[in-house]
């Protein structure tokens, strides 16, 4: 009998290995091979389910392995001070936002939207660090007119009101704090110092020096 046979003990012949349980001539069960088969199943099966098994303890390792490098990494990010990092960089976003909607609107010289940023929506506008260099520009595109129109009328209250708006805007450059928070655009400062000569002039002109010192800006 070469390797890899089995004899039926039913009838006697010589059956292959990979034969199913059951003799193929007489029908009787071949108890050895049957049990050889079972023993292979049954040892399979016993691999399939250890690994199975394992597979539970080796993603709770991982997971736990992963939890604690987060944890590691959520520990450095707080002590880098990451939270303040965070707010910093959404705060000047922001600004960065405010600014180049202002910017936008000066540049297109829209005005109209360029008054909403300023005054209706000043107290969002106000952190931006070129608020009031948008501000002396809307000014300056705004009252001269308006100067102009009631020295044409010789309505002084209204001359000095918009000389006093101008002087107390240009005042403010006067404070080194204000260069510490706020940003300035050389072409709208000239101007704006030249607007205030040029009011103040006209008003010394008109006689008014005496209303001018009581202003006081």
């Amino acid at each position: 009998m070469g390797q890899g046979k089995i004899i039926c003990p039913g009838c006697g012949a010589a059956l292959s290995e990979k034969d199913m349980p059951f003799c193929p001539y007489c029908g009787r069960e071949l108890i050895d091979l049957s049990r050889e088969r079972t023993d292979e199943k049954i040892s399979t099966v016993k691999r399939v389910h250890a690994e199975t098994k394992a597979v539970p303890k080796k993603i709770a390792v991982y997971v736990t392995i992963t939890f604690l490098i987060l944890f590691l990494l959520f520990g450095l990010f707080i002590f880098l001070d990451g939270p303040d990092r965070i707010r910093e960089a959404k705060g000047q976003a922001d600004m960065d936002r405010l600014s180049s909607a202002m910017k936008k609107a000066y540049e297109k010289e829209d005005w109209e939207q360029l008054e909403e940023y300023l005054i209706y929506e000043c107290e969002e506008y106000i952190g931006a660090p070129d608020y009031f260099c948008y501000r002396t520009a809307w000014f300056l595109h705004t009252y001269p007119p308006l100067f102009d129109e009631a020295y044409q009328t010789h309505d002084t209250d209204e001359m000095l009101e918009i000389y006093a708006l101008f002087g107390e805007d240009y005042n403010m450059r006067g404070d080194d704090l204000f260069y510490r928070i706020y940003v300035t655009q050389e072409e709208i400062e000239e101007a704006l110092w030249e607007e205030v000569e040029r009011e103040k002039e006209i008003l010394l002109e008109e006689g008014l020096e005496d209303e001018m010192y009581k202003l006081r800006f």
